[in-house]
């Protein structure tokens, strides 16, 4: 099994933290379901950073990000 790895800043973890709460807080107040997307953009390798976006009911830029494909032990 492949598992993918994305390496974070402190800032852009507490962001997501955050923003978490705060959707979750606003989605039950409203008796609404819902939930949030995080999408990984990759560009070229060398030449374009890769780019993560938490997508709530706004979009959100979290900034550039590592990521990794490793094994993971069964």
């Amino acid at each position: 099994m492949r598992k993918l790895e994305i390496t974070l800043t402190e800032e852009q973890y507490q962001h997501i933290q955050e923003e978490t709460r705060y959707v979750n807080r606003t989605h039950l107040s409203e008796g609404v379901f819902g939930g949030y997307e995080l999408c990984l953009h990759v560009g070229v390798p060398d030449v374009f950073g890769c780019t993560l976006e938490l997508k709530t009911n706004n979009s959100i830029d979290l900034g550039e990000v590592e990521w990794k494909f490793t094994n993971q032990e069964s």
